[in-house]
């Protein structure tokens, strides 16, 4: 919102609505200068939770270290006692937090609504962060200790399902963050402990298509949680998991349908379910196109449409050019339209931020007259 304010005065200026002399002052109105209390608490997150996560890795490497030289009940102990530790420093800095609160002169049907400042960086995040990484080492310890003979795939969806009451607790973005790394790499290990099986039912490009929904399916489901009026959408409010899972969903879908060009034959017979996978790609990317050019106004999802459209036109033409005999030809050739993709999906992304931006602030105007 900040940085479309900003194009939207700096056009303002272009046009000549703003004088020079204001302009400044204009610009810090829509993005002020951070203070040294905001400096200060990014320096104290930042330190908070690098200490976390050192902490949590050093615990980690020390017993694989000194593996032969502890006993079970020292590994048990260590781990279990830094996971009591985070749960415990969760509960009391949660506890402390609520008590000035609930001391406020606050209507009884407003308390039990979350406040969305509640969810994010600061600190029983940064425990429950600490927690779920503690608990995957204990998932790890078990393994290792007892040789259970679980596939390895297990233990990261054991992890996934564990955590998931923290990252809801937590509405945090690296914890939810952290599961679905744990979702694609449990999918990921899955479908190879079962290659042979599933050779025979799900090919390459089916398992790739695969990745591609599951992580789209997680895009869909933050992206319309945290839009429903119901009081747990603040817990969904995580841009960094969107904009991570959307990446992984199109870099797949990216793969897969150069794959498909790649592997196309012309015989009908033998490329009729290709056919099928291209068919896929150009109606889940036309739909995303659809749904954040005109229905949620997105620039970030934009680009990463046209920028799979653009590798899947450059890996067609590259497989038609490069297969005759003037190579050097297609080589140039495959240049200027990688140059003319690129330059023209710059121009036209630009022509969007500003109607995006200046839809923004008659948006605002609007509900600031309301």
């Amino acid at each position: 919102m900040m940085t479309q304010k900003r194009s939207a005065i700096w056009h303002w200026f272009l046009d000549g609505k703003i004088d020079r002399a204001n302009f400044k002052a204009a610009m810090l109105e829509a993005y002020p200068h951070p203070n040294t209390k905001k400096w200060q608490q990014l320096i104290a997150n930042l330190l908070l939770y690098l200490g976390v996560l050192l902490v949590s890795a050093g615990v980690i490497f020390f017993m694989a270290f000194n593996w032969d030289a502890l006993s079970h009940l020292s590994k048990f102990a260590i781990v279990e006692t830094l996971f009591s530790l985070f749960i415990g420093g969760f509960y009391l800095v949660s506890r402390a937090q609520k008590k000035p609160h609930s001391r406020l002169n606050v209507p009884h049907n407003q308390q039990s609504q979350p406040h969305p400042n509640a969810y994010g960086w600061n600190l029983p995040n940064a425990m429950l962060l600490g927690a779920s990484i503690m608990l995957g080492a204990l998932l790890a310890l078990v393994g290792q200790t007892y040789q259970t003979g679980a596939d390895p795939w297990q233990l990261f969806a054991i992890w996934a399902v564990l955590i998931l009451p923290f990252a809801y607790m937590a509405g945090f973005d690296l914890l939810w963050l952290l599961l679905v790394v744990l979702v694609n790499v449990s999918l990921g290990l899955y479908l190879q402990s079962f290659a042979s099986v599933f050779s025979f039912l799900l090919e390459d490009t089916q398992q790739i298509a695969l990745f591609s929904l599951v992580n789209l399916a997680i895009h869909l489901l933050f992206t319309l949680a945290k839009r429903l009026q119901w009081s747990g959408r603040f817990r969904f409010n995580c841009s960094m998991v969107e904009a991570t899972s959307l990446l992984a969903s199109l870099s797949a879908f990216t793969w897969l349908i150069v794959w498909v060009i790649f592997d196309f034959s012309y015989h009908f017979d033998s490329s009729e379910h290709i056919a099928y996978y291209a068919l896929f790609y150009l109606v889940t990317l036309s739909s995303l196109f659809v749904w954040y050019r005109y229905h949620s106004p997105a620039l970030y999802p934009l680009t990463l449409v046209l920028t799979s459209i653009s590798i899947a036109i450059v890996s067609l033409l590259s497989r038609e050019l490069l297969d005759s005999h003037d190579t050097i030809g297609g080589f140039f050739l495959i240049a200027m339209v990688v140059i003319g993709l690129t330059s023209g999906s710059l121009y036209w992304l630009k022509q969007l931020q500003k109607e995006f931006a200046q839809t923004a602030m008659l948006n605002s105007e609007g509900a600031a007259h309301e």
